[in-house]
């Protein structure tokens, strides 16, 4: 017994960008862009905005978006009886605005209460419109919105419906912006979210599906990608593989590369991208043994002959990228292990095929030593 849900309408194709004002103004009049500085910078993104008609601009969202972002975003939009939100950027600007839309519908002052609070957030939400500048994270169709709570030292992701966007608008040309090293590290970011939703205790099999397409087509595409930047269709495949890959985790949820990542992000400051494919490798050969031949059937259907193969592939995209292969190439210290290992159990390592120990974490770091 299974259960697929999407909310969100997506509309797919380079160049959609120029139907934003339209589709904004559908949903509402006053409009409020949300972005980081440096995208608010660029010709491409910048002409984008300057086509919303009289929307405001928040360009104040940290790498890792932060509960004081959010926070200042919601008083702004409270402020402004902002009545559509335009998320502009990566997982990060997406999250932000995510988050913000529905703290706005609440008497709360601070999204911590609802974060590392831990108080459910309720029905109630701003439209979001998700235009994603990365081919990667997938926020564009997920109900979860990742936050770093500096004051506590905590990041983690709050999840409910409300968060998913009313419409995601995916134009992979958005993507030629960014630097090769984010096109890798989203790219992979997204390439964990398809294996995870795939080997999840919560699989099912629509995200099963969406999830070997968008492996296939992360495989297929990357290095392309990569060697030539302008390459269009490359971009296409990468945007529609991140746009599956959001989809296929959206229900059955991450597990031990995620919850790994968080302590890499939050204590060493990895961009979530670089921290996911750090452990990626030995996080798949820790599962497959467990998977019943199920991620022997995920590396054959993205074309290699096993899973070493696979994994080897993983390690030249990586290098390929410029991310770092090592704990020392990531500036961590072997002294950190332990406490990595001790940080490293978030609830969503539960839903991993299999019980992680304290030992199967210390192999996997000790392998990137």
């Amino acid at each position: 017994m299974w259960k697929f849900k999407l909310p969100t309408e997506v509309i797919f194709g380079s160049g959609s960008t120029n139907r934003l004002n339209g589709i904004a103004d559908t949903l509402g009049k006053r409009k409020i862009i949300v972005t980081d500085n440096v995208l608010a910078e660029l010709p491409l993104t910048g002409g984008i905005i300057a086509n919303l008609n009289n929307a405001l601009l928040f360009a104040e969202v940290q790498p890792n978006p932060t509960v004081a972002n959010v926070d200042a975003l919601t008083a702004v939009i409270r402020a402004e009886k902002i009545e559509v939100i335009i998320a502009l950027g990566g997982g990060s600007s997406i999250d932000c605005a995510k988050a913000a839309s529905c703290l706005a519908k609440t008497t709360e002052q601070s999204i911590r209460k609802f974060h590392s609070g831990g108080a459910k957030l309720g029905n109630e939400h701003l439209p979001v419109i998700a235009v994603p500048t990365t081919a990667g994270t997938g926020s564009e169709v997920t109900p979860f919105a990742v936050l770093d709570d500096v004051e506590k030292n905590f990041k983690g992701p709050i999840a409910a419906e409300a968060l998913y966007p009313v419409i995601a608008v995916v134009d992979s040309a958005l993507s030629c912006s960014v630097p090769l090293k984010v096109t890798a590290a989203t790219a992979l970011d997204a390439l964990s979210h398809a294996i995870e939703g795939y080997w999840s205790k919560n699989h099912q099999p629509i995200c099963d599906t969406l999830a070997l397409e968008a492996g296939k087509m992360i495989f297929a595409n990357l290095a392309n990608v990569l060697n030539n930047p302008d390459d269009k269709t490359g971009r296409d495949a990468l945007a529609y593989a991140a746009l599956l890959a959001g989809m296929a985790f959206q229900l059955p949820k991450n597990a031990i590369i995620h919850a790994c990542s968080f302590p890499l992000s939050n204590r060493f400051h990895l961009p979530h991208g670089v921290a996911c494919a750090l452990t990626m490798e030995g996080a798949i050969r820790l599962n497959t043994p467990y998977m019943n031949g199920r991620m022997e059937q995920f590396a054959v259907y993205c074309d290699f002959n096993d899973i070493a193969t696979m994994t080897a592939a993983i390690t030249d995209l990586k290098q390929l990228g410029g991310l770092p292969l090592t704990l020392k190439e990531a500036g961590i210290e072997n002294s950190d292990i332990k406490q990595l290992i001790e940080e490293s159990f978030h609830p969503l390592m539960n839903n991993n095929p299999k019980e992680v120990t304290k030992e199967d974490l210390a192999k996997i770091y000790a392998e990137l030593a």
